[in-house]
This record gives structure tokens, C-alpha cells and sequence, in this order.
């Protein structure tokens, strides 16, 4: 295993990557590298001095977002490592164990639809989902929703994990909160893989009637859907088998009746009766498996097809490579184990940057293995890929290229930024239209129905008693046809 230096802020130049990665280190310090079959990978540390972060996502933005098990949400930027606190969720309850802030995504429509979601524990016992509102013009978390309230919690086995899935709901695992039995309870949200709409209600079709998708689970940190749409699940075992998933809907997972696979005669008949299913994976003695992703991307051609699974107690990632149908576990592999201590999540990139985050300053005893630098976030690199870019850009940018890309109604809207009147022209000479303005909460600051227009095809109206700030305008016209668009204000 070589020893190998990176610096912060490395770009995507093939050339330029390869220089500064094998520069003396000047941004945080010494890494290590450890070498495939095929490919030599290096870590370079991206942001350090965080508090557990807990939850890593990649944004439209082109930014990591992380939740901290403090409840600190931040933007950091992955090349030059920067950090934007954006919300503090406050009332977080932490423990000396697990509790905390456990589980975050964006809208798959974010920054159209600004919303955040965020599972924390607020009690001792009791742990909630909130939709959090962030606000184009602020940069911040500016309103919160609670969509599920009076959740079982405890001072461990929480979660969780969200994740968009390709049906297009969003998917919520839970821990059965130290009380074993409620993970065999369909009626209660604890030890499940809750599957919902984007306000928080059960999914038209789930199995059982209500938001539980799966059940029989004991305490899920590892969530995630590979391309071809199966759904995999981590999840620790008591003193033995740990567990990894595949999940398929109304399936029993046999939690506390069963551990890991139906091997014990005490078990055999539980297995009969439960309809238990299998893991694809079981670790005895347990390692604490967390944070997962998969990864299929020719930047690190021996990683194809795997589930890349961070682990807590046996400090390591491990790789598991799938079968072609991804049923099943062909092989493992350990990578950087005890090299960076506790590891809480990883992160694929859509251009095959994985990202791993450490976990080292926690509060239940394993901070005797923090460094100087934790704790991080780490880029596992391949300096000889030539990674396609995806540059960072601001909040603000994604949202008018997702706006500008709806138009079909209007040509020109002028002037922009408006200060107190703004015209718009259509792309037919109607000589009707509705419009509506609404501010990036999605509140309507303002409307009129059924205008008629005294010039044929042309909208004129102030905008004197609105402030500086972004705006969406959806247009109406009498032949049915309408747009969203921005309306940029500034108030000089």
C-alpha cells in the first residue's frame, strides 16, 4: 500500500488532477492510498472539522449536502471544499448512543419545488419527518413542515435513511427503537421500509394499506436503489449477523424471530411460518454496517455493479459485487480498514466521484479515534480517469434553467431585472390571459384571471409592490396553452 499526498480544490484536467494529487499535501494533510487489481485509487479529503456527518446528497447544484447528526445542514462544495450552513434543525435530542439527526434528500424537482426532508429524533422517544422550506433569495431553510409526528425513537436503532424511487415515491426505513417486537407490527412505522408521496401519505398501492412497504427490520442505516430499480436495505444485527437486503414490497424480513439466515432449529420453523426473506449478505460477528450506495460507473471499472457499504465497528468500505440480476452476493472486498477510522456514509456522484464520510467524533465513546481532521469528508479518486465536469453552480442557476427550460407560451419578458413594470410578449396574439406570480415558498404574491389584454399577444402589469427577489410567473392563455418562467425584481 502506497502512501500518497492530495490537495484540496483538485479540478478535473486529467493532467492538472494528476499534479495536484501527487503534490506534497498543503490543504489538510496526509492521506493513503490503496491499490486494486487494476486500479491505484487515492483519497482526498474534501471538507474536514464536521460533527458526524450523518447523511451525505448530491445536489442539482452540483454541491454535496450534509446533515450532521447535530442537525446542521450544510453545502460544500466538492473541489474546493467550502462549507455553507444553510439550517440548523432545531430540537434535535441527542443521546449518548444514536439519536440525532439521522436521514435528509432533496425534492426530485428541487429547486422548482424547495424542499428539504429531514428525520431526527426530538425526545428520548419520539422522532419526526419535517419537509423543510429553503428560500432561493436567502440561501436558507426559511419554513418546516412536520409530515409524521410522534414517531417511535430511543436513545439507538432509529435509522434511517430517505431515498427517491424510481416509481417516483419517496422511501423511509426505521429502527425498531430497542423494542423488537414492533418490527412484526404492520400497523406500526418502527423497524420498516415506509414507502410515501411527497407530503407524507401512504403510496395508493403499498401493500398493507398505509406507508409500511416492508417489516421484520432492526435498526436500517444503509438505503439505496440500484439502475436496474432493486431496492437494498443495511441493517445491524444484535451480537451477530448484520444484514443486507433486498427489498421487495410486503416482504418479511424476520426481525427479532429470525437473525440474518434461517440456520438454527429455533429458527426453522419461524422461517415457515413468517414467510421470512433471506438476506443476500450476513456478517457474524457483527461489523455495523451503515451508509450505502451503488456504484456502476466506469471510473472504477472493478466497482461495477456493487454496493458500496460503509461500516462503523470494523472501520472499513466494503465492496460487494452483485450478480447480473442483483439477487445475490458473489464476492466482498475490504478497503482502507482502520485507515480512517468509523465510516457513516458514501456517495456516488453521476460522474462516478464516490465520496465517503467519516464518523469519528461521536459522543457514545469512539471519539478517542478522532484526528485533526475529523470529522471528513473523503473523495475516493482514480487519477487515471478522465471524469466528465459537473461544475459546481449556485441554487439560483439550477432554478432558472429548470424554469426556462418549461417556456411554450411567451417569447420575451422584459425588462429583467423588472423594477416596476413588467411586459411580456406571447408567441400568439391572444386577447385574453391569466397569470399568477408566486415566490420561491410557493405562495401566490399576486394574479389576475381572465385579463383582457388591450394590445393582442401583449401582458403589461406592475410589480411596484413586490420586493427584490426571484419570482415564478405562470401564464394562461384562452387557447389552453401556459408557462412557468422566472421573474427576476430589484428594487434599486
Amino acid at each position: 500500500m502506497r502512501v500518497q499526498w492530495c490537495i484540496c480544490g483538485c479540478n478535473f484536467d486529467p493532467m492538472m488532477r494528476m499534479v495536484k494529487l501527487m503534490l506534497a499535501g498543503v490543504c489538510i494533510g496526509l492521506v493513503t492510498g490503496a491499490p486494486l487489481a487494476q486500479t491505484d485509487l487515492l483519497l482526498h479529503n474534501v471538507a474536514k472539522e464536521l460533527t458526524v456527518p450523518w447523511d451525505l446528497v448530491w445536489g442539482p447544484d452540483n454541491h454535496i449536502w450534509c446533515m450532521e447528526k447535530t442537525g446542521r445542514i450544510t453545502r460544500i462544495h466538492p473541489d474546493e471544499g467550502t462549507v455553507q450552513e444553510i439550517h440548523q434543525i432545531p430540537g434535535v435530542y441527542q443521546s449518548f448512543d444514536n439519536s440525532g439527526a439521522h436521514a435528509m434528500m432533496l425534492h426530485p424537482d428541487f429547486p422548482a419545488q424547495p424542499y428539504l426532508y429531514v428525520n431526527y429524533t426530538y425526545s428520548e422517544f419520539r422522532g419526526r419527518l419535517d419537509k423543510l422550506t429553503y428560500s432561493l433569495s436567502e440561501g436558507l431553510v426559511v419554513a418546516s413542515e412536520t409530515l409524521l409526528d410522534q414517531l417511535p425513537g430511543n436513545s439507538s436503532h432509529n435509522g434511517s435513511r430517505l431515498q427517491e424511487g424510481p416509481d417516483g415515491y419517496m422511501y423511509f426505513c426505521t429502527g425498531d427503537m430497542y423494542m423488537a417486537m414492533i418490527a412484526q407490527d404492520v400497523d406500526n412505522l418502527g423497524g420498516k421500509v415506509l414507502r410515501m408521496d411527497w407530503d407524507g401519505n401512504p403510496a395508493p398501492d403499498n401493500p398493507f394499506g398505509n406507508r409500511v412497504y416492508s417489516y421484520g427490520h432492526r435498526n436500517p442505516q444503509g438505503l439505496t436503489f440500484s439502475d436496474s430499480g432493486h431496492l437494498y436495505l443495511s441493517e445491524h444485527g444484535p451480537a451477530n449477523d448484520d444484514e443486507v437486503n433486498r427489498i421487495v414490497a410486503g416482504g418479511n424480513y424476520g426481525w427479532p424471530h429470525v437473525e440474518g439466515f434461517c440456520d438454527t432449529p429455533e429458527e426453522a420453523s419461524a422461517c415457515d411460518s413468517l414467510a421470512q426473506i433471506p438476506p443476500i449478505a450476513v456478517w457474524t460477528p457483527t461489523e455495523a454496517p451503515c451508509g450505502m450506495s451503488y456504484f456502476n460507473h466506469p471510473s472504477i471499472p472493478e466497482w461495477e455493479n456493487t454496493l458500496l457499504l460503509c461500516f462503523l465497528k470494523q472501520q472499513h468500505l466494503k465492496v460487494l459485487h452483485l450478480d447480473d440480476v442483483g439477487e445475490t452476493v458473489e464476492s466482498e472486498e475490504k478497503m482502507w480498514q482502520q485507515e480512517l477510522g468509523r465510516l457513516r456514509d458514501v456517495l456516488v456522484a453521476p460522474n462516478g466521484r464516490v465520496f465517503l464520510a467519516t464518523s469519528n467524533r461521536e459522543i457514545n465513546g469512539w471519539d478517542f479515534l478522532a484526528q485533526d481532521l475529523d470529522d471528513r469528508i473523503v473523495e475516493v479518486v482514480n487519477p487515471q480517469f478522465d471524469y466528465d465536469e459537473l461544475n459546481p453552480r449556485s441554487i439560483r442557476e439550477v432554478f432558472l434553467e429548470q424554469v426556462a427550460a418549461q417556456t411554450t407560451a411567451v417569447d420575451v419578458l422584459f425588462p429583467q431585472p423588472a423594477h416596476t413594470d413588467v411586459s411580456v410578449l406571447l408567441d400568439r396574439e391572444v386577447d385574453e390571459v391569466s397569470f399568477t406570480v408566486f415566490d420561491t415558498h410557493g405562495r401566490e404574491v399576486m394574479g389576475v384571471d381572465d385579463m383582457a389584454l388591450p394590445v393582442p399577444g401583449l401582458l403589461n402589469f406592475s410589480v411596484a409592490h413586490l420586493g427584490s427577489g426571484v419570482y415564478i410567473l405562470c401564464v394562461s392563455t384562452e387557447n389552453g396553452r401556459s408557462e412557468a418562467l422566472p421573474l427576476l425584481v430589484s428594487r434599486r
